[in-house]
């Protein structure tokens, strides 16, 4: 389990997960029940209202870069990447637009994703 997570960090995790379960157009029940699992892994308690939020404050791709960008330290940025990049993984194939918002959130907390992508 990750270092307790910030309210922001939780929210980034959302962003990035939503952006990636509905880049195909098609969201699975595995999709969602991964996401699920990922909420209890990570001890979001609040998880119905986060979601909420990020939904309305988080409405075009533009708007998750600046999310993504204000969130300049995060602690548990390797794991928000780690869990995006798993549910992308969920319906076994991942999409040049679920590539693209993973590499855009690991080039700007400095992660090297293709050594991630490996761990997972």
């Amino acid at each position: 389990m990750p270092a307790t997570m910030t309210r922001d960090e939780k929210k980034v995790l959302i962003a990035i997960c939503r952006y990636v379960i509905s880049s195909d157009g098609i969201i699975t029940d595995d999709e969602i029940s991964r996401m699920n699992e990922i909420a209890d892994e990570i001890g979001i308690d609040d998880y119905e209202e986060l979601f909420n939020e990020v939904d309305s404050e988080i409405t075009s791709e533009e708007d998750l870069h600046k999310k993504i960008d204000a969130l300049a330290t995060p602690k548990n940025k390797k794991k928000i990447i780690q869990y995006s990049i798993q549910l992308s993984r969920t319906d076994g194939c991942i999409t040049h637009d679920e590539i693209d918002i993973l590499v855009y959130a690991a080039d700007a907390w400095g992660i090297d994703l293709k050594n991630v992508m490996k761990k997972c």
